[in-house]
């Protein structure tokens, strides 16, 4: 069965070039320069920093073709000094410039999202610039490091989402980038689900999508926690990662998040990046479309059933429906 029907991935990253320090690579060089006597982290460094650019996000679109995705929301991520105390070459101003840029050079493909760690003192003026003068479709991805969601430090942030009618995209993986806390599975994690629910019922009003849906650990607890707020989605990013491990568990889960939050809550996404490391033949992001559009079918083999229907709405219509775009959008 193939549906016809746009695709949106809600979940997505390009990077432009100077975008993250080399401190954000840090652990990765270290781990190359392990395997052998003759290796140095700096060796690497360079290949790691250029693998992911994608300077106008032409290479990234031509990977969305070949996936079959009709749109991506783009998220932007400030990795600077506040998290790897070290800031990157081309400052968030240049960054949310890009983003801007990339929406106008790609319209209705590219629908990217403004995010600066609010720490930075003037981090408010420029989300709210990114968003208003941008045009800039959200705001994210957030990863909480040192901080959760529902903390009153970056409630202003959220307060401003709010205000401005727009999405905000949180992170609730565990084990990537905050690796100190990616071995806690309890809710001091500062990514744990529990944390952005507390905000959705602080702000009721307040359109929050769990990037990744607690993968790996959190994926039942994150649709438990939401189930009565409806102004939470969960984005199912990262799962492409492994439902070709165990499609029929895959398929439980997505009958488990349907049963928990309904079909129209969840958002097909796949956290696909930029650059030469990780589009062409390397993005998997083909087999991930494939699969969701064969949701009905693929179900049916495993004692599932999942209608045209429900396929539909996860593959787009519900990204376009929070988002809040229209027919052609």
């Amino acid at each position: 069965m193939d549906l016809d029907v746009p695709v949106i991935d809600s979940h997505a990253h390009i990077w432009g070039e100077g975008f993250v320090p080399p401190a954000f690579f840090a652990k990765a060089a270290k781990e190359w320069a392990a395997k052998a006597t003759d290796r140095r982290a700096d060796m690497i460094m360079p290949k790691l920093l250029n693998g992911i650019v994608d300077p106008d996000g032409d290479d990234f679109i031509a990977n969305m073709d070949r996936a079959g995705v009709d749109a991506s929301m783009v998220m932007m991520i400030d990795v600077g000094a506040p998290v790897f105390g070290e800031d990157a070459k081309t400052p968030p101003e240049a960054q949310i410039e890009f983003y801007a840029a990339l929406q106008k050079r790609h319209p209705k493909r590219l629908h990217c999202h403004v995010a600066v760690d609010f720490r930075r003192p003037d981090h408010l003026d420029l989300i709210r610039r990114g968003v208003v003068h941008g045009g800039l479709k959200g705001i994210g991805e957030i990863t909480p490091d040192g901080f959760s969601a529902a903390d009153d430090a970056i409630r202003p942030v959220m307060m401003l989402a709010n205000d401005l009618g727009v999405p905000v995209q949180i992170h609730t993986r565990t084990g990537v980038w905050t690796d100190f806390a990616g071995t806690d599975f309890s809710e001091r994690n500062p990514v744990h689900p529990v944390h952005i629910a507390r905000l959705a019922k602080a702000l009721p009003e307040l359109k929050i999508i769990l990037c990744h849906a607690g993968f790996p650990h959190w994926w039942h607890r994150a649709a438990e926690l939401i189930a009565d707020l409806p102004n939470c989605v969960l984005d199912i990013s990262n799962w492409n990662e492994v439902f070709h491990h165990d499609e029929a568990e895959m398929i439980a889960r997505l009958a488990a998040w349907r049963g928990l939050v309904g079909a129209e809550r969840i958002l097909f996404a796949s956290d696909q990046a930029s650059g030469p490391r990780f589009t062409g033949e390397r993005s998997k992001l083909p087999d991930w479309v494939s699969f969701i559009r064969a949701l009905p079918e693929n179900a049916t083999q495993w004692g599932y059933c999942f209608s045209e229907a429900e396929a539909k709405a996860i593959l787009g219509e519900n990204a376009a429906r929070i988002y809040g775009f229209s027919q052609g959008e």
